[in-house]
């Protein structure tokens, strides 16, 4: 018998647009990802489920001689899907009830788009300035590329290490919109929506290489023990010497999370120490291994084991939920498609849901994966999602 990953490999498909018509017929007609309600089948009722589901792939082999053992088995693999959060819904029609999203209401996903300020205070929109060099300063040129990247290409290193290391460069990216950075040492940067980093305009030959984060970003450090890598967050500080990392810090978060892919890095709280605001306390810093992430509340580091298809789903060009509440789907939502969330005050904002879609789809397909559920209705008002029962 096929096993879980093969449930969730049938899902994939369905997302990707991938399935045969069988595939796609079976996940529609019988499968839905919201955990707000359960179903408590008794064995008999799930043997008649799957006795049904068996005469309808029946008929599609002998229509179209498709073998039929093979969608048995993604039958049986469905039905056991019930213990991973994947859901039956006992004759679930085509023609399903759940008001979906008018297509003139829809929203796209989020696109390339930044915001580069300089050291001396001028602002350049990345999204809409041409191909080429942006400008030019303390010995370094700032160009964007064919393929929207925006590089930082040290031109004349005496010129750059003498920088004003109390200037600084931002480069943030707004609500619907992310970018990718290259850095004067190497660096890349891929910044989540409403995100930015800071760094002073002298980032080359010095001792440390700093950076300012605020929201979410994924780091490709390049490599020089000589000068440390160190990012700066509301509650963390995390230091490196090569490796990627992913480090999500935003404002309407309760915690800061450093979670390592390759590498190894040092993450230390910031806090309160003997009546001193914003001190990095080093003395409680953890060193975490690839597949860990250290979490920050208060001024405490609590590691532990990182599922890395979440942390990495909006690099990776998906969302992914796992028992994720619906305040926090929202919040993810709302970033990335530039929109405000108003709930209906009956709505249990702490509810979970399963699923996953391409955040190249618009937001009706993020939505569906919860109103599927029953529970919730989405209504889109210009910029606005309304939440209801």
């Amino acid at each position: 018998m096929m096993q879980h990953k093969d449930a969730e490999s049938l899902i994939k498909k369905y997302q990707s647009g991938l399935c045969s018509p069988e595939e796609q017929a079976i996940v529609e007609n019988w499968l839905t990802f919201g955990e707000a309600r359960k179903f408590d089948l008794t064995e008999r009722e799930l043997e008649a489920d799957l006795q049904d589901l068996q005469g309808r792939l029946a008929h599609v082999h002998t229509v179209k001689r498709i073998s039929l053992w093979p969608r048995i088995a993604v039958a049986a693999t469905i039905l056991l899907a019930l213990s991973i959060g994947f859901y039956f819904y006992p004759k679930l029609k085509k023609n399903n009830d759940t008001p979906l999203i008018a297509a003139d209401k829809d929203i796209a996903g989020g696109k390339n788009k930044a915001i580069l300020t300089l050291a001396n205070g001028a602002k350049i929109s990345i999204t809409d300035a041409l191909n080429g060099e942006l400008a030019k300063e303390s010995g370094i040129v700032i160009s964007k590329t064919s393929n929207g990247q925006l590089v930082y290409k040290v031109t004349d290193k005496t010129a750059a290490s003498g920088g004003n290391a109390k200037r600084y460069n931002t480069i943030e990216t707004p609500r619907g919109g992310h970018y990718e950075v290259v850095l004067p040492d190497g660096t890349k940067v891929w910044l989540n929506a409403l995100s930015s980093i800071k760094f002073s305009e002298r980032f080359t030959n010095v001792p440390e290489r700093r950076v300012e984060l605020e929201g979410e970003a994924y780091f490709e450090v390049a490599k020089d023990k000589k000068h440390p890598f160190i990012v700066r967050t509301d509650k963390q500080e995390i230091e490196v010497l090569g490796t990627h990392f992913n480090i999500n810090s935003y404002a309407d978060e309760h915690k800061s999370v450093t979670t390592l892919l390759e590498g190894s890095v040092k993450v230390a709280p910031v806090g309160i120490e003997k009546g001193k605001a914003d001190l990095v306390l080093h003395s409680l810093s953890r060193v975490i291994s690839p597949g860990q992430q250290a979490s920050s509340v208060h001024h405490d580091i609590k590691v532990e084991v990182a599922d890395l298809d979440l942390v990495m789903d909006w690099k990776n060009g998906d969302f992914i939920f796992k028992k994720e509440s619906l305040a926090g789907i929202m919040r993810r939502v709302s970033r990335w498609y530039d929109v405000t969330v108003e709930y209906d005050k009956e709505i249990d904002l702490n509810q979970t849901f399963s699923g996953s879609v391409s955040r190249s789809k618009n937001i009706s397909e993020v939505l569906k994966i919860m109103q599927s559920a029953g529970q919730l209705k989405f209504d889109i008002l210009g910029k606005k999602v309304v939440v209801t029962k």
